[in-house]
């Protein structure tokens, strides 16, 4: 049984979070919770911990565990990841990532919020780029 591992986040808005997510490759397997939920190890194990944001372990990879964002008092998410799915690649360089798809998607609503149209689009280098127009 591998144990899992809390890391926290400077994420709090959960539909960014959610998208930023999908980007990462789990388009239509973010589920997403009022109240948090259990998660569960890979032979099907509930598990302590609880998360409002899940990744099931289907769809994280062989012999996985749900990867999972709980939301704390403060409003920010803390990433319950476990340490075998952390060796994996699901680790700091990863979350890293999340948090810079996190941002183009935050600032793309926000954006959105006060009028203007957004473009994304991929450089060369993979890198996000976004234009921000005043409407």
């Amino acid at each position: 049984m591998s144990l899992y591992l809390e890391m926290n986040t400077e994420f709090s808005d959960v539909d960014s979070l959610k998208k930023a997510l999908e980007q990462m490759g789990f388009m239509g397997h973010v589920e997403v919770h009022q109240t948090a939920q259990i998660l569960y190890g890979y032979h099907g194990d509930a598990r302590a911990q609880k998360a409002h944001v899940i990744i099931r372990r289907q769809y994280v990879g062989g012999s996985a565990n749900d990867i999972g964002f709980e939301k704390q008092l403060n409003g920010t998410y803390k990433a319950h990841i476990s340490e075998f799915d952390k060796g994996r690649g699901y680790n700091e360089k990863w979350l890293g990532k999340l948090k810079q798809a996190y941002t183009c998607e935050k600032i793309a609503k926000e954006a959105i919020r006060s009028g203007r149209t957004v473009t994304k689009t991929k450089t060369a280098d993979g890198k996000m780029r976004l234009v921000l127009v005043k409407a």
